[in-house]
């Protein structure tokens, strides 16, 4: 398999995330003032889609213009298309939003999910490293997605890529850092961590070792999230490489290939994020994974964007 890190994408930025008090946010805006909607501006319906969708519900803003506020200074950044961005949020709501709200339930979004989700058209590119941040998350307030002008709401692999193994992987750091990480998970792997050297590994040489990505290679933190991230957005065909077969409803693994060398420790990490989420949270794994296999699989560009033509009517 070509190795995509050696060619300048390295899945996630190396990020210190800091757990805050989400009791403190969840039946209060966050956002003090907010814009009132223009009804005459050209942009109105997006932005009382966006208002009546994610900020009302769920206290979630979708930043899609460029300002300084919000943009990291260090790139060279433009804003993502603006027919392009209604994509992107209607996308985010189906694919991510929509399903946590109906597996779990609305008020653990409310809760638990970042305040802002900002778009940005460019890519982000680290040159001196032959990296690319595909997402960023601070602070467990804000999630910035690069790269959305590339957006193809035809081509699932890239926007899981792009966006929800991004988006899943971040909202797993919020619930980690929000309730006690499970410190036995950190023994696992414990040797084998490479934060300098993992994006010179092929994704074949992380199974081996025991990772499902060389991302997950990084620290024990960053495994465990990208572990949750790659079981919910990755195809039967990906877990297949992996040495697992996955049921065709995409419920639950059925069986593992014991002689694939690498396998039994990524089992006994999933065990541990199914068993933690589910007695932390009372989220299960397997069922997020279900839905939003089910929504990838059924997923059209009138299924997604019928949210949104109903405010242009």
């Amino acid at each position: 398999m070509k190795n995509r890190h050696l060619v300048g994408i390295a899945l996630l930025a190396l990020i210190t995330l800091t757990a805050c008090d989400r009791d403190k946010i969840s039946d209060t805006s966050i956002f003090a003032n907010v814009p009132v909607l223009d009804s005459a501006s050209y942009t109105y319906p997006f932005d009382k889609f966006l208002y009546d969708s994610l900020l009302v519900p769920y206290n979630i803003a979708f930043q899609y213009k460029l300002g300084d506020e919000t943009t990291d200074m260090d790139y060279n950044l433009v804003p993502c298309k603006y027919d392009l961005s209604k994509q992107v949020a209607c996308a985010v709501k189906y694919l991510w939003i929509d399903v946590y709200a109906k597996q779990i339930n609305p008020e653990f979004l409310k809760l638990y999910a970042p305040r802002i989700i900002n778009v940005l058209g460019s890519p982000a590119i680290n040159a001196e490293q032959g990296t690319e941040v595909l997402g960023v998350a601070e602070g467990g307030v804000k999630i910035t997605l690069y790269n959305m002008n590339g957006f193809d709401l035809k081509n699932m692999a890239w926007m899981n890529q792009y966006i929800f193994h991004v988006m899943h992987h971040e909202f797993s750091h919020i619930l980690h850092q929000t309730k006690s990480f499970p410190k036995e998970y950190e023994r696992i792997s414990a040797g084998k961590y490479d934060s300098q050297g993992w994006q010179y590994h092929t994704d074949e040489e992380a199974y081996s070792m025991g990772f499902v990505t060389p991302y997950s290679m990084a620290e024990a933190h960053e495994d465990f999230v990208e572990v949750i991230s790659s079981y919910i957005t990755d195809t039967r065909a990906v877990w297949a490489k992996r040495g697992f077969e996955m049921a065709e409803d995409h419920t639950h693994i059925v069986s593992v290939n014991e002689d694939q060398e690498g396998t039994s420790t990524i089992q006994l990490k999933i065990n541990y994020c199914k068993t933690w989420l589910l007695e932390k949270y009372n989220y299960s794994l397997d069922s997020i994974r279900a839905e939003v296999q089910r929504r990838q699989d059924n997923m059209t560009e009138e299924v997604v964007m019928n949210q949104l033509y109903k405010y242009y009517e």
